[in-house]
């Protein structure tokens, strides 16, 4: 049973390492159109919005760039997990 504690103590301890280290990574995605940069921390946490200053749009067209921009974004964090837990195996 004590060997299985320290199974569990260790396993969490790397759960909280590999969480500081993916707060450490940032990914920086843009809108098609390039007018949209928003930056997120490998925790999905926003961490940056850029708009440029040229922008003249309407409100549907800044919506659908700032969806844009994040979900190209949370495309590269995904693509960067992945390759960081294919390193670990």
């Amino acid at each position: 049973m004590f060997d299985q504690l320290k199974d569990l103590y260790q396993l969490k301890k790397q759960a909280q390492e590999l969480q500081k280290q993916m707060a450490a990574e940032q990914v920086t995605g843009t809108s098609a159109d390039g007018t949209f940069n928003v930056t997120l921390n490998g925790n999905h946490e926003l961490i940056n919005v850029i708009i440029s200053k040229d922008v003249n749009l309407q409100q549907p067209d800044i919506e659908k760039n700032i969806k844009e921009a994040y979900n190209d974004a949370l495309d590269k964090l995904k693509t960067r997990i992945a390759q960081k837990f294919q390193g670990m195996l």
